[in-house]
């Protein structure tokens, strides 16, 4: 029950800002890509319990905002019960999004099934064949196939190369050419150093096109800033979190090898 509760927080935690399908295997959570879970120092030697109960403080505004997006009552929840009611709720919407019946459904058999129903339509516009395959292997098929047309668009050759070492690449690409655009240095930094670098770059560039002071304040509180009072104009803006950003499935990846 416990590993289920995670697996749901870890939904929300994750989500938010890149809409992107995902493709990589059954316990791969959706919408991944919001604080990139950067592996704190100090939280080594916390308890799961404190860890947990850090990382959903830092989401506090985006998990209050979904709620009430989702219209989930927030008056006189702590945020661990908001987070799982968040979770939860979108889980449903996904489904029904999906044309998937939920009714007498436990979470952990709907999240795989909407899972599944998302690999299926990814297959199906990447044209390929997925009647009678095991769904881990047409996952692994759709996973593979958006690797290589990401890699030929990127201009990364891909002959000879194993996955592992093409997705290597084709995140570092992905990466080099945000850190440029945002002036981000990433001289001799970790792909999870850019990341975080890239993620706070982005919140004070969004907080100078919503007219948003930031002196003295620090980016998590800017970010918070945002939702609670600029996420429609942010929305209508299309910058981050909420930007249109098709590159989120090699980032999952990173966040699943990192985590």
């Amino acid at each position: 029950m416990k590993k289920q509760f995670i697996v749901l927080i870890a939904a929300v935690l994750m989500a938010v800002a890149w809409q992107a399908s995902t493709a990589f295997g059954e316990n791969q959570v959706e919408d991944v890509w919001f604080d990139f879970f950067k592996k704190d120092k100090d939280e080594k030697e916390s308890t799961p319990d404190h860890a947990e109960e850090k990382r959903l403080h830092k989401h506090e505004a985006w998990i209050k905002y979904k709620a009430e997006e989702l219209g989930i009552e927030t008056e006189g929840k702590d945020l661990k019960t908001l987070a799982k009611e968040v979770s939860e709720a979108n889980l449903l919407s996904k489904a029904e999004e999906l044309g998937i019946s939920t009714d007498g459904k436990e979470l952990k058999d709907l999240y795989k099934e909407v899972h599944q129903a998302k690999v299926l339509k990814e297959a199906e516009e990447l044209g390929i064949e997925s009647e009678g395959k095991d769904p881990k292997a047409l996952a692994k098929e759709v996973m593979d196939e958006k690797l290589v047309k990401k890699a030929d668009e990127l201009g990364i050759e891909t002959e000879g190369k194993d996955k592992k070492e093409l997705l290597e690449e084709v995140k570092m690409a992905i990466l080099e050419k945000e850190a440029d655009e945002y002036g981000v240095d990433i001289e001799g930094k970790k792909h999870h150093e850019i990341v975080m670098e890239l993620h706070e770059a982005k919140i004070y560039d969004s907080a100078e096109k919503l007219g948003i002071e930031t002196e003295g304040k620090e980016a998590n509180e800017i970010l918070s800033e945002i939702f609670e009072g600029y996420a429609d104009e942010a929305k209508q803006l299309k910058i981050f979190p909420f930007e249109d950003n098709q590159d989120k499935f090699y980032f999952e990846h990173h966040m699943k090898e990192h985590d």
